[in-house]
């Protein structure tokens, strides 16, 4: 891990803003190191680009990265899963996946949850891939425009307290899509009821 940091490090040190946006898509596949540390090392350097600039071209880079994750696992991860597990398994992934994707996806894209699992995932059971795109954006836009900001402000204050601010963010994000899921699955149970009950009332039961 330490040998591919220094590597993209110095991708990205020789190739500026080109090198980011290939490690990012990368990194939504198959690559192992975060572009958050590219983000950070970008940021600092004496001829820094913009935050903004910086920012968007990762999340850009790492959400068309996701549509080739997508790819893989549409057209190669079915057939290894069926080789791993019985066919009642997947098929029980699969229909979890398809009624919580859109939070599991948006959660991974903003979360140090490796966000490449999910992005193969969505390919191997077929998720809407222009949703799962739609919800990248929001989720990987979130957190390299607030990474991109935080070194903006602080400089290299930031990279001591990183870790313990991604968790803090990570735990309040968290607590909050849970709050989400909870009030929507609560509310359709709600409306689920109204409805059986005029059901009733006109049927006259």
């Amino acid at each position: 891990m330490q040998a591919l940091k220094d590597w993209a490090l110095g991708f990205v040190h020789q190739y500026g803003l080109a090198g980011l946006f290939g490690v990012a898509f990368i990194e939504s596949s198959f690559f192992p190191v975060p572009p958050d540390v590219l983000v950070v090392a970008l940021l600092l350097a004496p001829d820094a680009p913009s935050p903004f600039l910086v920012a968007t071209i990762c999340t850009f880079g790492s959400v068309l990265g996701a549509g080739f994750g997508w790819i893989v696992g549409a057209y190669g991860g079915y057939p290894l899963l069926h080789k791993m597990f019985k066919e009642e398994k997947v098929q029980a992934v699969e229909r979890l996946y398809n009624r919580y994707g859109v939070y599991t996806i948006l959660i991974a894209a903003f979360t140090p949850i490796p966000y490449k699992v999910f992005t193969i995932a969505s390919g191997v059971f077929r998720f809407n891939i222009l949703t799962m795109m739609g919800v990248s954006v929001i989720g990987r836009g979130a957190r390299f425009f607030a990474v991109a900001s935080l070194v903006h402000w602080f400089g290299d204050a930031v990279i001591k307290q990183f870790d313990r601010a991604l968790l803090v963010g990570t735990v309040l994000f968290l607590l909050g899509a849970g709050a989400y899921v909870y009030y929507r699955t609560r509310y359709s149970r709600v409306k689920r009821l109204e409805r059986q009950l005029i059901q009733n009332e006109s049927t006259g039961e």
